[in-house]
């Protein structure tokens, strides 16, 4: 190639640069013998510390994973058979026993007759590459069942709002706090780190959401742990119907009342103990409502509510298995 012609007296160096820079093993299989020649990045990648003395294709496929072997393997001889390309993804165990990924291509070399003789080819390990598609893979598809039960969750917020409003204003309203309190959880479980999923920050988002309440509810933790995405939406959820409720009907639709919340680890399960304190006594209409259905309902299978409307307040004892 002419654009290659300036670099012919020092293609060596080239070469070298880019094989060492690269990692790239390469090798030169003589078909008569079965031995081939190799670099020492080519050794390396297959676990050797330094080069061996001798290396055959028999050695090579002892390398390469038993699921994998005859497929390679057939590849091979196909390639020598039609004298063309060819190249291949496939899993090795490395001498010291390392599950790893490599990925080869090789070339055959025709004698003056036209008879395969040679391959000449490269190997480069593909681990890292093979594990990232794998963790995308995960996280793919770990996306695809949080956003379908997302979606399932916003659909029975809207057939069970509906159910409970007796305009368009108050079903908007009611609708847009709840989808709130999902959206404010979903920023924390979108965050990197996994403390932004323990149960005192989910509280404390969807009390920063109510700030003309502040001062009237305290937090205590004894211990906690980081929830799971579903329990974690769930909690947002019963945290932001008790809040209305308690705004509507309970402790903090007086000046003087109170709510407290523990949260502690108990037998491996997450409990939250919600006490109202100074409001009226509890009415029917929020025993009934559509939020202690919620309150109800909104964890499902991540753990309980047990919620006590005694004549002092309301105490609600949340309990999440999930974890």
């Amino acid at each position: 190639m002419s654009d290659l012609s300036p670099f012919e007296l020092r293609s060596a160096e080239h070469l070298r640069l880019v094989l060492e820079t690269s990692h790239i093993g390469i090798w030169e299989l003589d078909l008569k013998s079965g031995l081939a020649v190799r670099n020492r990045t080519h050794d390396k990648i297959f676990g050797y510390d330094g080069s061996l003395e001798e290396w055959s294709y028999d050695q090579f496929l002892s390398h390469v994973a038993e699921k994998d072997r005859l497929r390679v393997d057939s590849l091979q001889k196909a390639a020598i058979r039609e004298k063309r390309e060819w190249s291949f993804d496939c899993q090795i165990t490395t001498n010291d026993d390392q599950k790893r990924w490599i990925r080869a291509s090789g070339r055959p070399l025709l004698d003056d007759a036209g008879h395969v003789t040679t391959l000449i080819g490269h190997v480069l390990d593909i681990t890292e590459t093979k594990n990232n598609e794998a963790m995308l893979q995960l996280i793919t598809e770990e996306l695809k069942h949080r956003v379908r039960n997302t979606l399932g969750i916003i659909n029975s917020m809207i057939m069970l709002t509906a159910t409970t409003t007796n305009s368009t204003s108050e079903f908007a309203e009611m609708l847009k706090g709840r989808v709130g309190a999902l959206a404010r959880t979903q920023d924390l479980i979108m965050g990197t780190a996994s403390s932004a999923m323990i149960p005192s920050a989910i509280l404390e988002a969807e009390f920063a959401a109510f700030q003309t309440c502040e001062g009237q509810i305290r937090i205590s933790v004894d211990s906690e742990a980081p929830l799971p995405a579903m329990a974690s939406k769930g909690l947002a959820l019963v945290t932001h119907e008790l809040l209305t409720n308690a705004i509507k009907y309970g402790a903090l639709s007086v000046p003087d009342g109170r709510i407290g919340v523990a949260i502690d680890l108990q037998d491996g399960a997450t409990v939250i103990t919600w006490t109202e304190r100074g409001g009226p006594a509890p009415q029917g209409e929020r025993r009934q409502g559509f939020g202690s259905m919620l309150i109800a309902d909104a964890l499902a299978g991540e753990g309980t509510v047990e919620q006590v409307f005694a004549p002092e307040g309301l105490m609600c004892r949340i309990t999440i298995t999930a974890g």
